[in-house]
């Protein structure tokens, strides 16, 4: 699941930007939206951080969120993370997206074998020409995460907190434990 979900990641990211003809019948303009947050919970920053990625065309959409540098001690006996990668679309159903202005108001909604979970986001942007067709330029963001998880009998929230530059060169706190081939 994971190898498709990075799959369905990079094809967005190769796919032809579709010609801006006009933003769709519900308003939603074409947009590319990135932004790198950190959870908070209870006051306090969680580390690792968590690359998200808002992509509409023609008014369907889909939020790419990768994860990063959350750090655990691996079978190696060293500290690393392994890069999570997650993806929702409104073509798959677990995504919904409305334009109020000039903010994208996304949710996304899902489960595991934990609990049921959802994630509002607001992405607030500016047009990149008067036209409003095609959305780059993000210029806020705010976000929250609740997950019900019965199975262990606790509610996780967390708020996001955006990185406060358009771009920055972050240290990581350990290393990243990548795949490769098992070869005997």
């Amino acid at each position: 699941m994971k190898k498709t979900a990075l799959s369905l990641y990079l094809l967005l990211i190769l796919l032809p930007v579709t010609s801006p003809a006009a933003s769709s019948a519900d308003g939603i303009p074409d947009a590319t939206l990135r932004v790198t947050v950190q959870q908070k919970a209870e006051g306090k920053i969680v580390k690792g951080f968590h690359v998200l990625e808002l992509s509409c065309r023609d008014g369907n959409c889909s939020l790419s969120t990768v994860s990063i540098n959350q750090c655990a001690e691996t079978a190696f006996k060293k500290q690393a993370f392994y890069p999570k990668v997650q993806y929702a679309s409104t073509l798959i159903g677990n995504l919904t997206v409305r334009n109020e202005g000039k903010s994208l108001v996304v949710q996304e909604t899902g489960g595991d074998r934990f609990g049921n979970y959802a994630y509002d986001l607001r992405f607030d942007y500016e047009p990149l020409r008067e036209d409003k067709v095609v959305v780059t330029r993000l210029t806020g963001f705010s976000g929250s995460y609740v997950k019900n998880a019965p199975a262990v009998n606790k509610v996780f929230k967390f708020e996001y907190v955006p990185l406060p530059k358009a771009s920055q060169v972050m240290k990581l706190d350990c290393g990243v434990l990548l795949p490769g081939i098992d070869k005997k």
